[in-house]
């Protein structure tokens, strides 16, 4: 089952993934935050997480540029990112978003519930954002499962069991499925991380395939979604 993940940048994955071909994109990419916080995440081997904010926001945008030629006419992508701050300004990315071709469907806010930031100089931030993405402006959910546009999930993170510090809730992805008019063809995580994306797939018999750059999260990733060792 290993050849659907693949230990490398997600610039190489995309060479091997032809246009029009990937029903559903998840996925939530460093935030580049390294610079910005002394309790900064980090991701492992992972280096661009303290790019200068210009050269940032280019390679989402050429991320998501990719994103959208792989994907079919009538998929959807879910991109997890949130709004920073940096030297006291506000980052919002719709920033970058909005340069690309990329249709935006829906803003949704992912209400954490807690804030690891305990700047007493503003409000303590307690959301992130997910952004349904699409190539088509008519493309419709058949269950939105009665969800308002505020998903209030506190995340567990699973450092046990993961190694990872910033694991995204399974029932992200849960939801995301279950929301879709049909069952993805083809599921494709770019930065795939601890595997929660592929996991989730995994149980809802949804073919996926995963990037990611470091090799000490392949077997954690087997694990979770096969229960190799």
């Amino acid at each position: 089952m290993s050849e659907r993940i693949y230990i490398e940048p997600c610039e190489e994955t995309f060479k091997r993934i032809p246009d029009n071909s990937v029903d559903l994109i998840v996925t939530s990419p460093p935030y580049n935050i390294a610079t910005m916080h002394s309790n900064a995440i980090y991701y492992g081997s992972y280096a661009n997480n303290d790019l200068p904010e210009a050269s940032y926001q280019n390679w989402q945008i050429q991320i998501l540029n990719e994103c959208h030629r792989i994907l079919t006419p009538t998929g959807s992508i879910f991109y997890n990112h949130k709004v920073r701050i940096k030297d006291g300004v506000a980052i919002h990315p719709m920033q970058w978003l909005l340069q690309t071709p990329l249709i935006l469907k829906q803003e949704i806010t992912w209400d954490l519930g807690k804030s690891a930031n305990c700047d007493k100089r503003r409000f303590f931030p307690f959301s992130e954002r997910i952004y349904w993405l699409t190539k088509d402006a008519k493309i419709k959910l058949i269950n939105n499962r009665k969800l308002s546009d505020v998903w209030r999930l506190v995340p567990t993170h699973n450092r046990k069991d993961t190694g990872h510090i910033a694991v995204m809730p399974e029932e992200i992805v849960q939801i995301i499925l279950d929301s879709l008019p049909q069952k993805p063809n083809l599921c494709y995580d770019p930065f795939g991380g601890t595997g929660t994306t592929a996991r989730i797939c995994e149980k809802n018999s949804v073919p996926w395939m995963v990037s990611e750059i470091d090799e000490k999260n392949r077997k954690i990733i087997e694990k979770r979604v096969f229960g190799e060792d």
